[in-house]
């Protein structure tokens, strides 16, 4: 699995612009074969701040994400509406645990 967590900053005017830009990549790549998850969201403190949860099954469908037409779109209006403000990618294999409720972690 890969696992790409993202931070991206609008730039100033740009936030809405910006983000209907991700709602359209958004809604194309979780059509995409090999994509469990893929998120924007905006930040609840800062709304020029997004942030893009995204999971893969494999490297080989990220990679071919990113060749998507729809990928080099989104990447035109990025140049133009924000900046990146961090990305990191994680890659291995992931195990299913359980999460306590709040309240509940010694039980």
């Amino acid at each position: 699995m890969i696992f790409v967590a993202m931070q991206i900053r609008a730039r100033p005017g740009a936030s809405d612009r910006l983000a209907a830009a991700m709602t359209v990549m958004m809604s194309a790549t979780r059509e995409e074969a090999g994509c469990v998850s893929y998120t924007y969201s905006r930040d609840l403190t800062d709304p020029d701040l997004f942030h893009l949860c995204e999971i893969w099954q494999s490297r080989p469908e990220m990679v071919a994400h990113i060749e998507q037409p729809h990928s080099a779109v989104f990447v035109e209006t990025l140049e133009v509406t924000g900046t990146f403000e961090s990305v990191r990618a994680y890659e291995g294999e992931v195990a299913k645990i359980r999460i306590p409720a709040p309240g509940q972690a010694g039980a």
